[in-house]
């Protein structure tokens, strides 16, 4: 047999090991570790190591010769109370079973200089069984799972963002598809036009409510960024309260708005140039909006012959959104008032 294939040759030992000094080693571990009496109900710390302390931003001294669950303030808030009866029950099942018991992750802010900063923690509370087989002590191994806890949320997040995305992107696809099959015009370039200005419009939508995160836009945004499309500033005003429109509604608003001034451009006060708009918003008691659109200086206006496409597009968006809409055909101009709910 070669050398390199022989057999380990025993090592002799150089002397009794030393003896392990278990506090130190408690005391050095990088982990939060606590050394727990089983006396429940009190369950005293009897040990407290520096990386616990350094957790809870305390120290041993605080801490040690105290109940685990006296430390947590009598009127604490929900949070603290569910906080302190998971380690009370996860305690309690230790001693029960004398067996270990894993605490689910729970919040527990931690006070710095800075102020509260929030925190998630988990444990496994683990038994010291005695020569009788009973529960003596418990050591509890904390960690601090905030990291872990805030990369869930921002995956769960990011992927509630793509469906939402991918939801809207086929939303929007389909009202596309309805603009070319519907809309109507008297030559090819009249039809390209009216269908740019469509698509134009729903794809300011999709911007205002990608610069909140999907979350709604601002109604004035909104108008605005339609109105600046086809007319110059000084043509309209805009006047109301700060709205937030819900999400599910942006679409809808910036369409009809997107046809009113497509109308008013062709038509009426934004046609001429002594023409002029004024939008004027409010909010009802019941959170409802209440919006009027008037028009005056234009040419004199009355109602069509027939509703167009335009027209019933914009009754089909109102009922969307659960709204109302009424024209007024007014001689030296048109008001349209819109009535929609805010939400919650």
């Amino acid at each position: 047999m070669s050398d390199d294939l022989a057999a380990p040759k025993s090592v002799a030992r150089r002397g009794p090991l030393p003896a392990v000094d278990f506090r130190a080693v408690f005391d050095a571990a990088p982990r939060p570790l606590l050394l727990i009496a089983a006396d429940p109900p009190k369950f005293t710390m009897l040990a407290v190591n520096a990386a616990h302390a350094f957790a809870f931003q305390t120290t041993p001294a605080a801490l040690e010769g105290w109940g685990v669950l006296e430390v947590f303030p009598t009127d604490a808030p929900p949070a603290i109370a569910e906080f302190a009866d998971a380690i009370r029950e996860s305690l309690q099942a230790v001693v029960a079973t004398r067996r270990w018991d894993q605490m689910s992750v729970r919040p527990y802010a931690i006070q710095t200089p800075n102020g509260a900063e929030e925190r998630y923690w988990s444990a496994i509370n683990s038994p010291v069984i005695g020569p009788d087989g009973e529960v003596t002590h418990i050591v509890s191994a904390v960690q601090d799972v905030t990291g872990e806890v805030l990369e869930r949320r921002s995956e769960e997040a990011r992927k509630l963002l793509m469906r939402e995305v991918d939801h809207r992107a086929r939303n929007a696809l389909t009202v596309v598809q309805s603009f070319v099959r519907l809309t109507t015009a008297d030559s090819l370039d009249e039809f390209r036009r009216v269908v740019d200005g469509r698509v134009a419009a729903l794809a300011r939508a999709q911007t205002s409510l990608a610069a909140r995160r999907w979350e709604g836009a601002s109604l004035a945004g909104v108008i605005d960024a339609e109105l600046a499309s086809l007319s110059q500033p000084e043509t309209y005003s805009l006047t109301g309260p700060q709205v937030l429109l819900q999400a599910q509604h942006v679409q809808a608003m910036s369409m009809m708005i997107h046809e009113l001034a497509t109308n008013a451009s062709k038509y009426g006060a934004l046609s001429t140039k002594g023409g002029r708009l004024e939008i004027a918003w409010a909010t009802t008691p019941a959170n409802k909006l209440s919006l009027a659109w008037s028009e005056t200086g234009g040419p004199a206006v009355s109602a069509p012959a027939r509703e167009g496409f335009g027209s019933r597009l914009i009754a089909q968006l109102a009922r969307q959104v659960g709204g109302e809409i009424a024209y007024v055909w007014r001689p030296h101009g048109l008001l349209v008032e819109l009535s929609l709910p805010l939400g919650d």
